[in-house]
């Protein structure tokens, strides 16, 4: 997406094209399907590995969906208060959050969604494969309390929390056992600590020029950023269109 999260008319034409040439565009992400409609719309993609790898869906068949269990969403709201922070609930297409902090307004203008209601029981009513702590600190501190969940921090006032085995990578592991395409290469485009799994296990992960170090250090091509021909400089690299 670009500096305003959409999707580019040449980004678009891009991933069409890749489809057109046999293969198959799936978006890994740490959004939830209901703020994915903008991109699925203009690209045709349908396969999607979201929420961190916690709920993927190819051609409306639900592969895989994860699930944080409500005494251990309870804790990190605990910690949450203690810390000063708040939490967002996710469903694989619903948010809520827990309460309101002036720090959610900054979090949800900044990625141009729509900001959620509050309800505090909404994890007692459903499904729930991820969590965000809205926070400007950075994960460290949650991680050591909980070892057993995964704490990745996406964004300057975000940190996604699903359980220790739920990642891009175990996002993409799922989705190629459940399509059958286990024999097939798998290229990854990333810039932030939530792709680092998935570039430690692809066969040929592309850094964003605007990714983070880490990132840029575990890849095998770096393209430019997302809002100067990123993805389509990247497919271009290694002949995909």
């Amino acid at each position: 997406m670009n500096a305003q999260s959409q999707i580019d008319d040449s980004v678009a034409k891009a991933v069409h094209e890749l489809h057109d040439n046999g293969y198959l565009p799936v978006i890994s992400t740490g959004r939830a399907t209901n703020e994915l409609e903008h991109v699925l719309g203009p690209t045709g993609i349908d396969s999607y590995i979201t929420l961190n790898g916690a709920y993927i869906k190819s051609e409306n068949q639900v592969i895989y969906e994860s699930e944080l269990d409500d005494q251990t969403i309870e804790s990190v709201i605990d910690a949450a208060n203690n810390f000063g922070d708040t939490i967002a609930i996710h469903t694989p297409d619903v948010t809520k959050l827990y309460k309101y902090e002036p720090i959610v307004t900054e979090f949800y203008k900044s990625v141009h969604i729509e900001q959620p209601e509050v309800d505090p029981d909404f994890y007692k009513k459903n499904s729930i494969p991820m969590i965000i702590v809205v926070s400007h600190e950075g994960p460290e501190r949650y991680q050591k309390l909980f070892p057993d969940l995964n704490f990745f921090k996406t964004g300057k006032y975000s940190i996604d929390v699903v359980k220790k085995d739920v990642s891009k990578m175990h996002g993409i592991k799922h989705m190629l056992a459940g399509l059958d395409l286990e024999d097939k290469p798998v290229y990854v485009f990333g810039d932030g600590a939530n792709d680092v799994p998935m570039f430690k296990f692809a066969d040929h992960a592309i850094a964003m020029g605007n990714g983070i170090d880490e990132v840029k250090e575990l890849a095998e091509f770096i393209t430019t950023a997302n809002t100067d021909n990123g993805i389509v400089n990247g497919l271009k690299h290694f002949d995909l269109i």
